[in-house]
């Protein structure tokens, strides 16, 4: 089976908005939701190669002004190289906006090696830091298989 990855920000995108609205599978002891999840504090930036990479951080305060929230702290990282990011010095955890934005302007548009994989950084994530003990981190891996019907053949021999 061929896989296709996506970016995390998508992947993101659709449990967020799927997760309250599937079929319960198991009871939850959690009072049920009126209402569906909120959006996520998610920052999806994008560095096309004739844009100015201060210009996109700047337009980024405005499109998601919670970076801006006094003593906020973000996980800022490329959405693509994603294989072994943390191994390649590509996560900036518990930084202050200021610190992640200088961060991403240090390599955005800027070509990078991830093992044998070369490429330049254009897509990058910004979220809130969520301080969590090690080993209590997860990793979701989601196949889809398309709905495959097959056309129906008369088996008569018959005209």
């Amino acid at each position: 089976m061929a896989a296709k990855s996506i970016f995390e920000a998508d992947g993101k995108a659709i449990i967020n908005y799927h997760l309250t609205r599937a079929p319960v599978i198991k009871p939850s002891p959690l009072p049920k939701s009126s209402t569906h999840n909120a959006p996520p504090k998610l920052a999806s930036l994008y560095f096309p190669e004739d844009a100015e990479v201060s210009a996109i951080l700047d337009q980024a305060e405005v499109s998601y002004p919670w970076l801006l929230a006094p003593g906020a702290k973000f996980v800022a990282k490329p959405d693509q190289l994603i294989k072994r990011r943390g191994k390649s010095g590509l996560l900036a955890l518990n930084k202050t906006w200021p610190e992640a934005k200088a961060w991403i302007a240090a390599r955005a548009g800027k070509p990078q090696q991830v093992e044998t994989v070369m490429g330049v950084l254009r897509q990058f994530l910004v979220e809130p830091f969520v301080p969590h003990p090690a080993g209590t981190e997860y990793y979701i891996n989601i196949n889809s298989q398309r709905e495959v019907r097959l056309p129906e053949f008369s088996t008569s021999l018959i005209p």
